[in-house]
């Protein structure tokens, strides 16, 4: 074939074409299309490869490196890839200015499918003699990294075989590396290759690779791209260090190190570092450290504070590192044995008197022991409970405050043995003498004490140790407890409630008798609201535990369908929904409720007995029958609709609730053809004369799911146009409620994206303008944009959102100088409802809006705005810094609006963000900022104060050294 160039020499065409990147491309497709060999093109290119010109040299090596990297990664064979590694080989030699093309043509080369044996190693030795990996460039390091670890996962057999040279060869390379991203791929790379290769005599030498970056210190650039943290660097070097239990012996004596580093950041390092490498070594190995381990810890424990967020973390790490080095020791019992004799003496000083400072923190060191094996648990706890029941038992009065430490630390220690359930290990004096202890304290103590609290916990984790005599005591307490009129505290509550479900497990039949049978024989006709709500929630949780559903379920219908009190009935029905709905246990709604109880069925035969019932109580009904046909399969939500729904009167309340219920959370292939247009009729209309608000928002939500759901064809679109015809006539008659059910329509249609929904929104929009329906418009469009959690919508399609707010811009930006208060209020719940992403794309257009919205009179509209606004002033968005002379007025004038404590709040804060700005922007407004700020000062509100104090002392500092110093 002729070349692209044949008309002149390749040196020639090299120095003076100016498309030879065409022509390249041109050279890459007949070579895949076998029209040009590759051998053929490279002789070609022999007089620029062999020039006595560097320049003309690297040219031709650029040209023949960029084809092979435009090649396909099957289009070379064996011999063709084994001549290009020989001459690139030989290349490796050339200037220095040649050096980054070959890398780049090698890296192409280790890319092909038939790379040929045995040129791996022909090619990292030449790299590795002629090529000095730190001599290059930032790009070409990377090409030298990735390639050789490619080739280590394709050749891994023949780079074993080549030996400690390859070793040596790679640690070379890595040796003094800087970039962070570089780090970052050969810290995530080299994990595998350590576990691959053995490192012979070597493994110190590359342990001290990756050890001179240990700690890590890096600060990110804030413009970078692709951020990289500190936290993942650090994180990756660790597993270098640990990657194999032969580099992790070489870690210990460097993090102990480093743990006496000032830095926070140094210390948690080397914690995370020591966790790391206690999971990787052998006991036998790290029980040379034990005792410079366990100083160098509790050193950090002593003197470690616990104010900022950074020193919690360092003692929560401390204690996570001692289970750790615990757990170690704990596969042989010797070891484990000494490690946890040394650590009880260092510590048994502090626990022996539960007033110390270091009560709690040696608590916690032998608590941390305990959760590492079960012979370590058994071990502290044995130890620790004569301890703590000595201080309890000691002569003369005790302190409440210390008896509750106490007996809060033998709860936490219950906790430990319940985890590794070994109660059954224990010495039975030592269980006893707890049990004894616990059972005392639920007789004498107060309901409200926090003695009692911690003493039920602990009975709740180990229930086991009650014996059949005392368990009477705490059925006797758990039941009083919970029918005990008056506050309770809710730790107690959830003390109470957890005791009762761990018994329920252990002990079935006296539960049942004893406990269940007394709450649930309890008039709660005149019982306190609250005190019906707690017990009534307590046995709905007992219904999901095996052995308890007939009889919970049998109670809780009983209340349901008694006509005397219709507010237990109403409790009763959410008790249950919550049973339903929080459960995993299909069971529970399908077998049980459905089939077994049928309380649909139930429902229905009630509501036909003519019991006059509240909207309350059908409103619960209605949650509780959606509740359970959601659980169900399609089948028989297809049955129920065809046995139940034909028989319902829409125009009686009754029904209209049953039909919410029924059709509120069914499946979106359930057909609803044949009742499709009677039900639009009968609740548009309903939704459109009914004096009864509870029963329009009904119709309008199963009005907004039935078009959501409905097939999109000829008829039902048909049925679409009649029923909005018949809401624009009523629109003529100014009926406030046709812009409320054209809202919801609306909502149904846009959330799945229906070709009609455009129109409603510009019928909606068109009313903004109406004198008497404008402020109903306004509604209509935060029916449009808020989400309404008990609201299904089978078809949801992506985007909507945005949708919306690209139909309201467009309809609406060209009046921006005549908007009124309703234009402004509705915008203002659409951009609420926007993605921050889309506003921000668009805040040219939007930016206006929010400005005018923080003008307007109306509570809602300002609020909605504020917290756009105050998101973007958080971002330091330009447009806000274009805008600061109009917005800081608005925002002062804000701060000290009587209406609403939130508004005054969010304009402070906003005003706090407006001060990390350029000082320079802000000079102009100092002063008259905090003139205006003195009166929040005096709110009469003290979260508005808080907020006040913190921005007017920003305000103050601005164009101060403490501003510099605070950036800082």
């Amino acid at each position: 074939m002729k070349f692209p160039w044949s008309h002149t020499t390749i040196v020639d065409m090299i120095q003076s074409d100016h498309k030879l990147e065409e022509k390249c491309d041109q050279v890459t497709s007949d070579i895949v299309a076998g029209k040009l060999n590759m051998a053929e093109f490279v002789e070609e290119l022999g007089p620029a490869l062999t020039h006595t010109d560097v320049s003309i040299r690297a040219k031709g090596t650029t040209l023949l490196s960029n084809v092979l990297v435009d090649l396909p990664a099957d289009c070379l064979h064996a011999s063709q890839v084994e001549l290009l590694c020989t001459f690139y080989i030989d290349r490796s030699l050339d200037h220095n200015t040649v050096t980054p093309m070959v890398l780049t043509g090698i890296d192409a080369l280790t890319r092909m499918t038939h790379f040929p044996d045995g040129a791996a190693v022909r090619l990292l030795r030449a790299l590795f003699e002629r090529v000095p990996c730190q001599s290059q460039k930032k790009p070409q390091r990377t090409l030298y990294f990735q390639l050789i670890v490619r080739l280590a996962e394709r050749k891994t057999s023949e780079l074993k075989e080549w030996g400690v040279d390859f070793v040596y060869g790679v640690i070379g390379a890595m040796e003094g590396e800087r970039d962070p991203r570089n780090l970052m791929y050969l810290f995530e790379h080299m994990p595998p290759f350590l576990r691959t290769f053995p490192m012979f005599h070597l493994a110190e030498e590359m342990f001290e690779t990756f050890a001179c970056y240990f700690p890590i210190e890096f600060h990110p650039n804030p413009n970078d791209p692709v951020v990289i943290t500190r936290e993942t660097l650090a994180e990756l070097l660790t597993n270098c260090l640990c990657a194999t239990a032969e580099l992790a012996e070489f870690a210990v004596p460097l993090l102990l190190e480093k743990l006496d580093s000032r830095l926070i950041v140094a210390k948690l390092d080397s914690l995370a570092l020591l966790t790391r490498c206690l999971e990787m070594l052998d006991v036998a190995k790290v029980e040379e450290h034990h005792d410079e381990l366990w100083t160098a810890l509790k050193k950090e424990l002593q003197s470690a504070g616990s104010k900022s967020a950074s020193e919690k973390e360092l003692v929560e790490a401390v204690y996570t590192a001692i289970q750790a080095m615990v757990k170690n020791a704990s596969s042989r019992e010797a070891a484990a044995k000494a490690l946890l004799d040394k650590i009880l003496l260092n510590v048994m000083g502090g626990l022996m008197d539960a007033s110390s400072k270091q009560f709690e923190t040696n608590l916690r060191v032998e608590l941390s022991c305990a959760q590492a094996s079960e012979y370590c648990a058994v071990y502290v706890i044995e130890k620790l409970i004569p301890m703590l029941l000595g201080q309890l038992h000691a002569d003369g009065p005790i302190e409440p405050r210390i008896a509750t430490v106490l007996v809060d630390a033998i709860q936490r220690l219950c906790a430990v043995c319940a985890h590794w359930y070994c109660i059954h290990k224990l010495d039975a004096a030592i269980v006893a003498q707890v049990h004894k202890k616990l059972i005392e304290i639920l007789l004498q103590e107060a309901d409200t004490s926090e003695q009692k609290r911690s003493a039920l916990m602990a009975l709740a984790a180990v229930p086991q140790m009650v014996t059949s005599e005392n368990r009477y005591v705490v059925y006797s307490t758990i039941v009083k407890i919970l029918l005990a009129t008056g506050d309770k505290p809710l730790q107690t509550v959830a003390a109470v409630q957890q005791c009762l479900f761990s018994f329920a497990i252990c002990y079935q039949q006296e539960v049942k008798t004893i406990v269940l049978e007394k709450l649930i024989t309890h008039d709660y006709a005149t019982a306190d609201p609250s005190l019906v709500q707690l017990v009534f929630v307590t046995l709905g949780k007992v219904i999901l535990y095996h052995g308890y559903v007939d009889k919970m379920i049998k109670f809780f219908l009983a209340k349901i369908f008694d006509p005397d009190n219709e507010k237990l009935s109403i409790v009763a029905m959410d008790t249950l929904t919550d049973a339903v709905e929080s459960s995993n246990w299909s069971q529970l709604a399908k077998g049980e409720l459905y089939e077994q109880y049928k309380l649909i069925d139930r429902f229905f035969e009630y509501v036909a007995t003519n019991v006059p019932l509240s909207s309350e109580y059908l409103h619960a009904m209605a949650h509780l029958i959606g509740a359970v046909v959601k659980q169900l399969p399609v089948e028989e939500q297809k049955d129920l609709i065809l046995k139940r729904l034909p028989t319902l009167q829409l125009q009686l309340r009754a029904h209209l609730y049953l039909a919410s219920g029924l059709l509120g959370y069914l499946d979106q292939s359930v057909p609803l053809i044949d009742h499709f247009e009677n039900l639009v009729t009968d609740l548009s209309k309903l939704s459109l004369e009914s004096d009864d608000a509870k029963v329009r928002a009904v119709c309008n939500r199963l009005l907004c799911s039935l078009f959501n759901r409905m097939p999109d064809d000829e008829h039902h679109r048909g049925v679409l146009k009649r029923l909005l015809k018949t809401i624009r006539e009523e629109l003529k008659k100014h009926n406030h409620q046709a812009v409320i059910v054209l809202g919801w329509i609306g909502k149904g249609l846009i959330a799945r994206g229906h070709s009609e929904a455009g129109e409603i929104v510009d019928d909606i929009a068109d009313l903004l303008d109406h004198p008497t329906l404008g402020h109903m418009a306004a509604l209509a469009f935060e029916i449009l944009s808020i989400e309404f959690p008990q609201l299904h919508l089978p078809l949801l399609r992506n985007l909507f959102k945005q949708k919306l707010f690209v139909w309201v811009m467009k309809k609406l930006e060209q009046k921006l100088e005549h908007y009124a208060e309703t234009h402004l209020t509705a915008l203002a719940f659409v951009l609420a409802a926007t993605p921050h992403t889309v506003l921000k794309m668009n805040l040219a257009k939007v930016g206006p809006v929010l400005l005018k919205c923080l003008a307007q009179d109306d509570d809602r509209t300002i609020l909605e705005a504020l917290a756009i606004v105050v998101r973007f002033t958080r971002d330091q968005d330009p447009f806000v810094q274009d805008h600061l002379q109009t917005l800081i007025p608005s925002l002062l004038k804000l701060t000290v609006r009587q209406s609403s404590m939130k508004i005054r709040i969010a304009a402070l804060e906003c005003l706090l963000y407006v001060c990390k700005y350029p000082t320079f922007l802000l000079l102009p407004f100092k002063q008259s900022t905090l003139l205006a700020l003195q009166k929040p000062l005096d709110d009469p509100k003290r979260l508005v104060r808080n907020a006040a104090v913190a921005t007017r002392l920003q305000w103050f500092v601005v164009g101060s050294g403490e501003e510099a110093k605070s950036d800082k």
